[in-house]
């Protein structure tokens, strides 16, 4: 009895370190867990803000409330692309929380706050809590993160499902290196072909993230001699790619939008681009992304902290962390020198997380040169070279806050007022409060799905239809007259302009019905800007203003027509 008491009593000589061991240890995930909790807070709160939906979301918004489920698969209403588990978990959503446009974004919440949980678990098992804590910081009050995190697109899923392929493949190597039982590679090798093939159809970028990822992986085990994992590691991916692939394919059945060279003007190589033009090229696109999705500034820096980030991994054993992160790096490169995935603006968003990651490990490395060296100065020992290395490790953890400091400030903003992108809902609210009896709307032609959406879904408004500029060749001029009898009044709500129009295209609107009433109020949000979303109100009953502006004559935009 006296012998149990002893053997079961701590030791006093190995009790204080190792009960330390596990304070500092709880201490560490507390500051992880409060980095992440905050980030997540931050997202709920621009999730939350109740913003209304702008064009490209209404387009996804019709299409999910009025597609069967299978449906979802084929073609979308005006030339959407979206993964299709995606369009499965938002549809689930929409149903199962209200049906309203909070439901409907609750998928791009999740999905960032998914990213934000997933870059801190994987930051710490590839460099160390204390860079844990840094890249959970940088992607919490990432202005990119954050915005899609209150979203009806799928970006912030796409980043999430890039870091759960990334965390999978590397948890993957390392229990196969630690365990000592063979036939146990082959339980984890299937169990992360489980996961390639559920998230997938989620992610139209993650073929880019498990192709890059497989082959800086499997270059890395070959380096190291372990064939087997490598082995295990190719065929795990397989599955996944071939979802991929075929997610691609079947992609490319559909119509593709055919301007995303010009909204992405870094994010692709020119056309029929030589060696030469590509090498130019690839300082236009890491600055467009750093930019945007980043918020960076001084993208030479970042450029700096990722690649000594990767080489410091490889330094310190963790290979294969390297080799992931690079590989998807490479394989991004590739997808856009093709002209095939742009790597900038929004489509970016899934290398978010891991450039972060990549510079948090530059940032680790800065400050273990910096302990390093202050050990070296009070042992003694001079072969470090302390002064040189102190000033480069200050310099490096100094340059990274003034790069990443315009991000966080852009992050914080958008917590404290969350970016509202189109107030065509509220213009139409205000139309809504002051109808009267002989009212009719009339929106931009370009505001269909808008009119649909927040017009004819929501509530019963009276919309004739949607009227037009257009060439007096292909004109119908009665139509309007068709459409406004027995009206008394005229709103011409005015949302966002179609970029193929021109600036001036609501004032000609304008100039045109004021030949059939008088406008005799108006609310724009921005007065000073030809093309500034907003109301206007035309009486039908009264004389046209005498000595009215008309803007110059445009052949292209002649008559106003009216269309169902």
């Amino acid at each position: 009895m006296q012998l149990a008491t002893v053997d079961s009593a701590p030791s006093p000589e190995t009790s204080p370190p190792l009960q330390a061991g596990r304070s500092q240890a709880i201490w560490r995930w507390l500051a992880i867990g409060f980095v992440v909790l905050v980030g997540i807070a931050g997202q709920v709160r621009v999730w939350a803000s109740d913003r209304g939906l702008w064009a490209d979301e209404i387009y996804i918004a019709i299409n999910l409330r009025g597609k069967s489920w299978w449906e979802l698969t084929g073609p979308l209403a005006y030339s959407q692309i979206a993964p299709p588990g995606w369009l499965f978990e938002s549809k689930l959503f929409y149903h199962a929380l209200g049906k309203d446009e909070q439901s409907l974004r609750f998928a791009g919440l999740l999905g960032a706050a998914f990213t934000l949980i997933l870059t801190a678990l994987l930051a710490w098992r590839a460099i160390g809590w204390g860079a844990a804590v840094l890249a959970s910081a940088l992607a919490a009050f990432s202005p990119g993160l954050l915005y899609y995190a209150g979203e009806l697109k799928q970006y912030s899923t796409e980043a999430a499902a890039a870091m759960v392929l990334l965390l999978a493949m590397g948890l993957f190597v390392e229990n196969d290196q630690r365990s000592a039982d063979p036939r146990r590679r082959w339980l984890y090798a299937a169990a992360l072909a489980a996961t390639g093939l559920v998230v997938a159809p989620f992610s139209y970028s993650a073929i880019i993230v498990v192709a890059g990822a497989t082959a800086g992986g499997v270059l890395v085990l070959l380096l190291s001699r372990r064939r087997g994992t490598a082995l295990a590691l190719g065929l795990a991916a397989t599955p996944a790619l071939a979802m991929g692939a075929l997610l691609v394919w079947r992609r490319m059945q559909f119509t593709i939008p055919g301007n995303q060279y010009q909204i992405f003007p870094n994010g692709f190589p020119p056309e029929h681009a030589g060696p030469s033009d590509l090498v130019a090229w690839l300082p236009r696109m890491w600055s467009g992304f750093t930019d945007d999705p980043l918020g960076w500034h001084l993208p030479l820096v970042l450029l700096v902290l990722v690649i000594a980030g990767l080489v410091a991994l490889v330094l310190r054993g963790k290979a294969i962390w390297a080799g992931l992160l690079g590989g998807l790096g490479l394989a991004a490169l590739g997808a856009a020198a093709l002209r095939a995935y742009p790597w900038e603006g929004r489509i970016a968003v899934y290398l978010l997380a891991p450039v972060l990651v990549a510079a948090a490990a530059g940032v680790d490395a800065a400050v273990r040169v910096a302990i390093h060296t202050v050990r070296a100065l009070r042992s003694g020992d001079r072969r470090w070279r302390p002064v040189a290395a102190l000033v480069a490790a200050a310099l490096a953890i100094v340059m990274t806050g003034v790069a990443a400091t315009p991000a966080f400030a852009d992050g914080v903003d958008q917590v404290r007022q969350p970016r509202y992108r189109d107030p065509g809902r509220d213009i139409l609210n205000e139309v809504a409060a002051q109808l009267r009896p002989g009212d009719v709307i009339i929106f931009y032609r370009f505001s269909r799905p808008f009119a649909d959406w927040y017009g004819r879904g929501g509530r019963d408004l009276p919309i004739p239809g949607f009227f037009r500029l257009t060439s007096a060749d292909t004109c119908q001029p009665g139509s309007v007259d068709t459409a406004l009898a027995g009206a008394r009044r005229l709103w011409f709500v005015r949302s966002a302009r179609y970029s193929g129009d021109p600036v001036d295209y609501f004032v000609r609107v304008i100039a045109a019905l004021d030949d059939r009433g008088r406008v005799v109020d108006s609310h724009l949000w921005t007065p000073e800007e030809p093309d500034s979303m907003g109301w206007t109100l035309i009486d039908l009953t009264a004389p046209p203003e005498p000595n009215q502006t008309t803007p110059p004559p445009d052949p292209g935009y002649a008559c106003l027509d009216f269309i169902q």
